[in-house]
């Protein structure tokens, strides 16, 4: 058995029995379908939604995993519905993990306008929820997210070399900012129109890449600077730096290859690393910041600018995933 996995299982055996002292057990075993569960984290109940194939046996070395995070204002409803990841892991025998954020007011239910959702992403402000996000109340997501992934994978038989995170907006950024502290856990990440903030340092365990965003994104711009609507902005970084310093960590040259570039999408690659590790960008011409799928109806175009249907980008997380495993 390889180190990596061998520090990973240690971890499971490790945190089990205090993670059942810390926090109070799942609502009940997770059966096939859909499972709306809860426990307590610090304090906090923190719910998700996990869907487990009905229709796929269990794979011999266990089933694959995706864990998909909400942007800001999101949900766990909200990202099932809209984005198709649930119906792919029906489709490829998939567990599928949809945790929800902090909303602005806890006492209250969460709402896209009223009351939104948050990740502690790193980043050092929120647009949508101010000082009373989950930045400013200093949530700890990474934790939670962790502990999530463990109960998961005591209950389920989940293949340690294929557990992926995926996010959308603020949930891009918690991506990043999860993958870079959980790298032994996870395999690769996929983000779409967002930014990382975790700290620039190299992985402990290689990791790789796929960034997804839009030309005409009013929050994750091409060249950075002062990003939003409706006044309410923040400095952010060109787009491309994410992919770039995320190949820096794990050891790969800054400078990128261009292949392909056409009216519709610039694909640009780092690496591989020896590890087989890599990172990719696609940039997605005339597109906005909605997620790319044909289910999404939660970003009209007058806040979030243009849609346009180029790729599908669920299905084009999942092929990248599929050929990036865990490294052995």
């Amino acid at each position: 058995m390889n180190t990596t996995r061998i520090r990973h299982l240690s971890l499971l055996l490790f945190l089990g029995p205090l993670s059942m002292l810390m926090a109070g057990a799942l609502d009940g075993d997770l059966k096939p379908g859909r499972n709306d569960v809860s426990f307590d984290y610090l304090g906090r109940t923190r719910t998700t939604t996990i869907m487990v194939p009905k229709a796929t046996a269990i794979p011999p070395e266990g089933w694959p995993l995706v864990m998909m995070l909400h942007g800001a204002g999101g949900s766990s409803k909200n990202v099932l519905e809209s984005t198709g990841w649930a119906e792919m892991g029906e489709k490829e025998g998939i567990v599928t993990v949809f945790p929800n954020g902090t909303p602005r007011d806890e006492s209250k239910p969460e709402s896209f306008s009223r009351n939104p959702q948050t990740w502690n992403s790193g980043a050092k402000l929120s647009l949508s929820s101010g000082a009373s996000s989950a930045i400013a109340k200093n949530i700890d997501d990474v934790g939670f997210l962790t502990q999530l992934l463990d109960r998961v994978c005591r209950q389920l038989k989940i293949d340690p070399r294929r557990i992926y995170v995926a996010g959308h907006s603020n949930g891009a950024q918690m991506a990043y900012l999860f993958a870079s502290k959980s790298s032994s856990m996870i395999a690769a990440v996929g983000v779409m129109a967002g930014h990382s903030y975790a700290e620039q340092k190299p992985l402990d365990s290689p990791i790789s890449l796929i960034q997804i965003v839009g030309d005409h994104d009013p929050f994750t711009p091409m060249a950075g600077g002062e990003a939003g609507v409706l006044g309410r902005t923040m400095s952010v970084p060109p787009a491309l730096d994410s992919p770039r310093l995320w190949a820096l960590s794990l050891g790969i040259s800054a400078e990128a290859r261009i292949t392909r570039d056409d009216k519709t999408l610039t694909i640009r690659t780092w690496g591989p690393a020896a590890s087989g590790a890599e990172v990719r960008s696609i940039v997605v011409k005339g597109h906005g910041h909605a997620y790319l799928s044909r289910q999404d109806r939660y970003h009209p175009a007058i806040l979030f600018g243009p849609t346009v249907n180029s790729l599908n980008a669920t299905e084009t997380m999942w092929e990248f995933f599929l050929h990036h495993p865990k490294p052995n």
